[in-house]
């Protein structure tokens, strides 16, 4: 889902005035999605974090939800746009240059890149593990097949070993990710992730 289609999202939400809208983002980088985040928010949509049922999935849903101020948001947005001679702008964003936000949002855009950080962080979870710790199992049946010689086994191991290699270093760095942005949230005074319906 690029740039286009999740304003398309947001803009349907807004004219039926849905409660919540939830989206599956295609755009590189978590950057791009805190813009449109931003956006959202300015025509009265929330961003929740991982949709239910969705935070294990690699490339997860997200879910937003409608304030209660969301048809004055949107309505005065709206009209602001129709008066406007040029083409359509988005609130916050550099005009022409899509979800690229100006200086004076960035404060808020970051906050909501802190929270879809520590959204992420969260899904390198004990499924992960599980994955990896599965694989031996996996390659023991594989290995049946040519026959269990040395060779083989040390191969193997060694794919092994290099797999968690990886999930190890990963937990490191998303450890320390997630540390530094929840310190950030702390600072700004965001409580994440949210406890309370809005």
């Amino acid at each position: 889902m690029d740039e286009r289609h999740l304003l398309n999202e947001l803009m349907k939400a807004v004219a039926e005035e849905a409660h919540e809208f939830v989206v599956r983002p295609h755009i590189p980088g978590l950057k791009k999605f805190a813009a449109f985040a931003y956006v959202a928010e300015c025509f009265g949509y929330r961003y929740m974090g991982h949709a239910p049922g969705g935070a294990a999935l690699n490339n997860p849903y997200f879910l937003f939800l409608r304030t209660p101020d969301a048809r004055e948001r949107a309505t005065a947005l709206l009209t602001l746009n129709r008066e406007a001679s040029t083409r359509k702008l988005l609130p916050g964003m550099q005009p022409g240059r899509g979800l690229t936000p100006v200086k004076g949002v960035r404060p808020q855009v970051q906050i909501l890149h802190s929270q879809m950080v520590v959204d992420a962080g969260g899904r390198y979870n004990a499924r992960v593990l599980s994955n990896i710790l599965i694989l031996p199992t996996v390659m023991a049946i594989f290995l049946i097949f040519p026959g269990y010689t040395a060779k083989s086994v040390s191969i193997a191991a060694g794919i092994w070993g290099a797999f968690f290699l990886c999930y190890l270093v990963g937990l490191g760095v998303t450890r320390r990710r997630k540390a530094k942005h929840l310190a950030r949230l702390s600072v700004a005074g965001v409580d994440w992730p949210p406890r309370v319906d809005v």
